[in-house]
Order: C-alpha cells, then structure tokens, then sequence
C-alpha cells in the first residue's frame, strides 16, 4: 500500500475527540482536554486548476460507505479487536497523485464517494504530542505548508481560500462530523461528537468549547 491514511484517521481525528483510552498498533491513546475553535464552521474555497492536495495515499472507507471500484476489504486491529475497513491502496498508480485526479480541470473523479481523508482536508487537529497538560485543539484552517503544493494547471500553491461561516458551511460541518462520529461508532470509541453536534446543531458554538475528560460533561471558556 501506499501512505496509509488509515494511520492519520485513527491517530489524528478519533483520538483527538475520544473521551476513552484506545489502543492502536501496540500504543495506548489517552483522552486529553479537548478546545473546539468556532473557525471549525468556517466555509472555504476549492478552486479548479489546483488538486495540490491531491496525493497518492489510501483511499478509506466504512463498509457502509459508497466505494469506488479497486476497493478492497481489510482487516485492523483497535482494541484488540478485528475492526473491517475497505481500502484502495493505489498500488498500480505509479505517480506522486491520486490516481483519481482530473489533470485537466484539477477536480476529484469520485467526488461523491470521496475517502474519508479528503472529505477532512481542511478540518485541523491540533494535537498535544506527548504532554498530558495541553491540550488538542479541533479546528479549521489552510494547509501549513500549501505554498509548497504543485497545481495542476502548472502553478504552485494550493488555490483553496477560508471564508466567513455560513448556513451552508455549517451544514456541512455537521455532515463531516456525522461521518466521524460514524467511524468511531464503527470502531466501538466512545467520543466528545453527540455532545459537539448539538452544541453547533443548537448554535452555541460562537467562542471556543471546551471538553474536559476529567469531568462528566464539556464547558465553555
């Protein structure tokens, strides 16, 4: 396989907003206090001409989800249990792209059944690597190092610009945050997502929420 994403989903999204201790590949992920930024709503841009976050890595998916065909099932290990992911791990494309990106226009060929890791793109989060007393921070924002990206239409620098939140923008939040709360379903992780839902599905979250695994319910600074 190629750069597995599958790492990245595990490591980065589901243990940033676990309230449970979890262990993948031999490690034990603790909970840590949790800040969610309201630039998480945040609408953004995604210009033709571009695909510089475009990369060849695996392409996950839920057993549920809709697949594009090269898709095949596979078999990890969470918590010592067998956990059924569906993976395309690219391994005929022999260039530095996904092999669904559309060079002409820079536009993703499966958009509707996109993998889990390019539907979160611009969804942050900010990890505390190591030091139980900070904490991981869930956010939106750009690409660090999108300077750096090759574009399709010859160009480099990702073309993607944030926007002001939006009723749309909001929306589609809530559907990413329903597909992770999915995935962690999926693995049997209990999380901080109902309780983040409803805060944005009730409008709350207009200054940074924060939720404390030392303590039964999330609080706002």
């Amino acid at each position: 396989m190629q750069s597995d994403s599958l790492d990245k989903i595990v490591t980065r999204y589901l243990a940033t907003v676990a309230r449970e201790s979890f262990i993948w590949e031999g490690k034990t992920y603790s909970p840590k206090l949790l800040k969610v930024s309201p630039l998480l709503l945040r609408d953004y841009t995604c210009p033709p001409g571009c695909g510089g976050c475009c990369f060849k890595f695996t392409l996950d998916y839920l057993p549920s989800e809709k697949k594009p065909p090269g898709a095949k099932k596979r078999v990890v290990i969470f918590n010592d249990r067998k956990i059924e992911i569906w993976s395309d791990g690219q391994e005929s494309n022999e260039t530095k792209r996904c092999q669904h990106l559309e060079p002409g226009t820079g536009r993703c060929g499966i958009y509707t059944r996109r993998p889990f890791t390019c539907d979160f793109e611009l969804i942050r989060t900010l990890q505390a690597v190591d030091d139980p007393d900070r904490a991981n921070v869930l956010t939106q924002k750009l690409f660090g190092r999108g300077w750096s990206y090759a574009r399709t239409d010859g160009g480099k620098g990702a073309k993607c610009e944030m926007r002001e939140v939006t009723p749309e923008s909001i929306k589609e939040v809530i559907r990413k945050l329903e597909r992770l709360k999915e995935w962690a379903d999926h693995f049997g992780l209990d999380t901080w997502l109902p309780d983040l839902l409803t805060i944005i599905r009730e409008g709350r979250l207009t200054h940074q929420i924060v939720f404390n695994p030392r303590r039964a319910e999330g609080f706002g600074l």
